[in-house]
């Protein structure tokens, strides 16, 4: 009888060390079922590792994260650039100006524009003669003096004439100059294609420049467009008329084209028109959510959530997140359903108005490696 009493309490010592050692692997250890560790630190552990948290956006379905450069529509931007090889003897504006169409950009000085000039009085003054000629030979016809051959030999020299003369106005319009009277023979006035601000410029006065230039970029920055670069995936699942956010600058766009066809970098474009400004600055690249109509209601209730890429963290191979509770944080595996710099859309099972941690993560993780 002392014999079973022995083997009694040797299986039940044996049965509570197993217990216990069940136990404490489930606070060190992810759980096979939840996937989930729990990480006991109260409020001024985490201080003293520079944990900050930040509450989690629930996704409404249909959202797909992608980044986007703030550009100009088609036409709304032009650059100056220099007609003929010479020199800017001065400028009259900078970057950041505001400017109107026609006015006045720099002091363009050029031997070759001198030329331009001079060729253009001569075909004036020879359009001048040509028509005088015509007039004079009119009125000799009609008296009958001379026959209709020589009135049309007179009309057909004032034709070529008055066409060398649009010919020479046409190269100093398109040179985009204007000649002011207080200016050197050589000398002219750059003009602004547009209105607009200047928001590049090239050159410094005395710098000599060959023909073709850049000198200054101007551009109309009254409307803007988002020129979105996405995954192939991604732009299967857009349609013009989808809606974009841009949460960091307050801004809204709307999808006015989709490409499918992917570049060498294996991505695909869309363009998006600004229909709310916001803090929005043309050149910036940021961060947007497109809302794809497509996939509207496709998300189950509290299993789709927005939160800042920086919580998001890698273990085990497995992208992890630290959610806040009243003993610490649960770090948990997630599914990263689409992300950018600033954000990744996130599929797991959490309570409305959780909590994540957005600092700190580096030690966080340090503490899951501790316990492995």
């Amino acid at each position: 009888m002392f014999t079973s009493f022995k083997f009694f309490l040797r299986g039940f010592v044996s049965c509570l060390w197993l217990a216990v050692m069940v136990n404490a692997l489930a606070q060190v250890a992810p759980s096979a079922a939840n996937a989930s560790v729990l990480l006991l630190l109260n409020a001024k552990q985490q201080a003293s590792l520079g944990v900050q948290v930040a509450a989690v956006q629930a996704s409404t379905g249909g959202q797909l994260l992608a980044s986007a450069t703030v550009v100009m529509p088609p036409g709304k931007e032009f650059t100056v650039s220099a007609p003929y090889a010479g020199q800017v003897s001065r400028l009259l504006v900078g970057v950041g100006d505001t400017v109107k169409a026609g006015a006045a950009l720099a002091h363009f000085t050029s031997p070759m524009l001198g030329d331009a000039r001079r060729l253009l009085n001569e075909a004036s003054l020879d359009y001048k003669n040509a028509s005088a000629a015509a007039q004079r030979d009119q009125a000799m016809f009609e008296e009958g003096i001379i026959p209709a051959v020589r009135l049309q030999l007179s009309r057909s020299k004032q034709e070529a004439a008055q066409a060398q003369l649009h010919a020479r106005e046409a190269e100093l319009v398109a040179a985009g100059m204007r000649f002011d009277a207080n200016t050197g023979y050589a000398t002219g006035t750059l003009k602004a294609p547009l209105s607009g601000t200047v928001s590049e410029a090239f050159v410094a006065v005395g710098q000599r420049v060959e023909v073709g230039a850049m000198l200054f970029k101007l551009a109309d920055s009254s409307q803007l467009q988002l020129d979105l670069q996405l995954s192939s995936d991604k732009a299967a699942q857009l349609q013009v008329g989808d809606e974009v956010s841009i949460a960091s600058r307050n801004a809204k766009a709307k999808l006015i084209g989709v490409s499918r066809a992917v570049d060498a970098s294996q991505s695909a474009r869309a363009r998006a028109t600004v229909t709310s400004r916001g803090s929005l600055q043309a050149g910036e690249l940021v961060s947007v959510t497109v809302h794809a109509k497509g996939k509207a209601g496709a998300a189950k209730p509290d299993s789709q959530w927005l939160v800042p890429a920086r919580a998001v963290t890698q273990w085990r191979g497995k992208p992890w997140l630290f959610v806040a509770n009243d003993k610490g944080f649960e770090a948990q595996t997630v599914n990263v359903i689409s992300s950018t710099d600033d954000l990744s859309l996130i599929e797991t099972a959490l309570p409305a108005g959780s909590k994540v941690a957005v600092t700190g993560i580096a030690s966080l993780r340090a503490l899951l490696q501790k316990d492995e």
